[in-house]
């Protein structure tokens, strides 16, 4: 094969992989997420991107809980500063404490909001998109 056809298809290659690497990197999408206590805000509106993986924190085995979830990006978010039991039967968190603030279910629990809505799904199955607005709140059982 002659020299110039190898390196123009070299540099072809090159070219095609950075055309690419931004419609990869766009593949994270852009959310916010937000924490709120029973009387004061935890943690104000932060713009996070959730990356792709799993979260693997108290027992979740590899894959169950997507990174690209409303739980990845309050893992994101926090820092991986919260914490829950993770139940196999429901394949999600039940989340206990949120940056130090803890609670039981009791009285109160940890509410997830998606776009200003009560989520009816847990935190591992709702799956974000560009803009989605995340609220993790202390509600009244």
């Amino acid at each position: 094969m002659p020299k110039k056809i190898v390196i123009k298809s070299a540099l072809a290659a090159g070219i095609a992989a950075l055309v690419m690497v931004p419609a990869a990197l766009a593949a994270a999408p852009l959310v916010t997420v937000q924490v709120q206590g029973k009387s004061k805000t935890l943690l104000a509106a932060t713009n996070v991107e959730v990356p792709a993986g799993s979260i693997t924190k108290d027992g979740a085995p590899a894959g169950k809980c997507p990174d690209d979830s409303a739980q990845g990006a309050l893992d994101v978010a926090t820092r991986s500063r919260w914490s829950g039991k993770w139940y196999a039967s429901y394949k999600e968190y039940y989340i206990t404490s949120i940056l130090g603030t803890s609670e039981t279910g009791k009285k109160y629990y940890w509410g997830l909001y998606v776009n200003g809505k009560l989520s009816s799904k847990g935190a591992c199955d709702v799956k974000l998109k560009a803009g989605d607005k995340i609220l993790f709140k202390v509600t009244k059982s």
